[in-house]
């Protein structure tokens, strides 16, 4: 079911993710116009049907769409696509610099930042991961938590060091940021059924054509 070999794959996968860009899901606080969307269910998937070379692809692929549109690569723009790729690269691997040393570096930038030393609290959502870390039995769900809360980890250490966010604002985010991480933890889930019905089917039609051929050579 490999992402990055088959073209068909990859036109689905884009597909699906460039609707999902459409469905905005909330506002990031701090920011002036930038919105979490439904994409950020779909994005880190990249990984998990199409491993780290997917994950590379899908991250290359969006700094080549935004070179092209905007012929530069901000700072701004890898701000909001690293995240993303973290993400991606835990569906990927069950490395634990990914599942366990990231996450607990974040936690260490953050509570070592002024601002964030007052709202250490925040950074406690990072725990989880030394909890995930060491859960046997895995699931879809745990896995598509583990990827979203990267995401947000990297995400809140970048935005921490680069914009100007009081501690009260961090705090009072908490319960939102629980909310939204299930939200898109259980939309991973969802995206991931569909991509896999879809990839199955591309698969049995290449099998079929594949056998037709050889038939008619027979």
């Amino acid at each position: 079911m490999n992402l990055v070999k088959n073209p068909l794959k990859i036109a689905s996968y884009i597909g699906i993710a460039k609707i999902s860009g459409l469905m905005k899901v909330s506002f990031l606080v701090g920011s002036q116009m930038v919105w979490f969307s439904a994409s950020n269910a779909v994005l880190p998937l990249a990984g998990a049907f199409g491993g780290v070379a997917g994950s590379g692809l899908v991250f290359l692929i969006r700094q080549l769409i935004h070179l092209l549109f905007f012929k530069t690569i901000s700072l701004s723009f890898l701000a909001f696509c690293v995240p993303g790729l973290c993400a991606s690269l835990y569906w990927a691997t069950q490395h634990y610099t990914i599942r366990l040393l990231l996450p607990l570096m974040c936690m260490v930038l953050f509570v070592i930042h002024p601002v964030g030393a007052e709202a250490f609290v925040y950074s406690l959502y990072w725990l989880i991961f030394v909890i995930l870390f060491f859960i046997k039995k895995k699931s879809l769900f745990l896995e598509a938590l583990g990827s979203t809360f990267i995401a947000h980890a990297v995400g809140s250490v970048i935005w921490l060091y680069t914009v100007p966010m009081a501690a009260t604002t961090w705090v009072a985010l908490m319960p939102l940021v629980l909310f939204e991480r299930i939200a898109f933890a259980l939309g991973m889930v969802i995206v991931h059924y569909m991509l896999s019905s879809i990839f199955n089917l591309i698969d049995k039609a290449s099998h079929e054509k594949k056998y037709i051929m050889g038939s008619m050579h027979l």
